[in-house]
């Protein structure tokens, strides 16, 4: 079974390297990650995208990177892996079967199945380290100090709420992230007639009313599953560049990578 990987989680030391080595590349200063960007209208619904998003409240732009799909994200809606942000319908984060969790424990101190915890303080509940801990020790993540780190970026807010998307642009996505993912599409803006087109939000995010709308919101999960860009039904050879067409993802350790690239059975790996 496969496994999503603990180092895409918004600030692990991996993502912060990355992020660095970027930004004194370019002279821009970003943070990166990566969800989901529900996308209809696009032929692999969003699969491998990178987007450039203003959020309320963080104090530099995310550059972030498509690799899952779900039903529940909308087209304006950014849905970032943080430490603990909800393990969502999907679970294999804790309290499934041991071959089927990644941590141990039940999960009881995980909050909500949408959202995760909704305080800073019930961060230090968390299990720190997954069962097979070696490798996430090794990199100098915990899953504790993830948490922690989404709340104090403003990623997520105290009380459970969601910030706000001021705008999205669609750019190329650098090469620095790319590393850790392994998924690469053929017609990234730069390679193509039209521009990158900015677009502002329509309005702040509404998730916390009643019957409110999720567009515009940046939301959260960490389900700790394979994600959606890890299958081969879910993306096209004409849309994924060669080598770089599936999201590689990892063992229960959630650090090391599983090379689907092709190099096991009919690529379901």
């Amino acid at each position: 079974m496969a496994f999503a990987c603990m180092d895409w989680t918004f600030q692990s030391t991996a993502m912060i390297a990355a992020e660095r080595a970027y930004n004194v590349r370019t002279g821009d200063t970003v943070y990166f990650g990566v969800g989901t960007y529900g996308d209809g209208n696009d032929l692999q619904r969003g699969l491998g995208a990178c987007f450039l998003l203003e959020v309320s409240g963080v104090d530099h732009p995310l550059l972030v990177q498509s690799i899952n799909t779900g039903s529940d994200v909308d087209g304006n809606q950014f849905d970032l892996q943080v430490g603990d942000g909800g393990a969502g319908a999907f679970n294999t984060c804790a309290g499934g079967k041991s071959s089927n969790s990644m941590f141990p424990g039940d999960y009881s101190t995980w909050g909500k199945q949408y959202g995760g915890v909704d305080h800073r303080e019930n961060c230090t509940g968390l299990p720190s380290y997954p069962i097979d801990g070696a490798a996430m020790r090794a990199a100098g993540d915990d899953l504790v100090s993830l948490c922690e780190a989404s709340f104090d970026k403003q990623v997520r807010l105290d009380g459970g709420g969601n910030p706000s998307i001021q705008s999205v642009v669609r750019v190329a996505c650098p090469e620095e992230l790319i590393n850790l993912t392994q998924i690469q599409r053929t017609d990234e803006p730069g390679k193509l007639d039209n521009p990158p087109r900015r677009r502002a939000a329509e309005h702040a995010c509404q998730a916390d009313t009643p019957g409110g709308s999720l567009a515009w919101c940046l939301t959260r999960m960490m389900d700790c599953r394979k994600p959606s860009g890890g299958f081969k039904d879910n993306v096209k050879a004409s849309l994924t560049v060669p080598g770089r067409r599936l999201v590689q993802p990892c063992t229960r350790d959630g650090y090391t990578r599983i090379d689907v690239q092709c190099g096991c059975y009919d690529c379901y790996c």
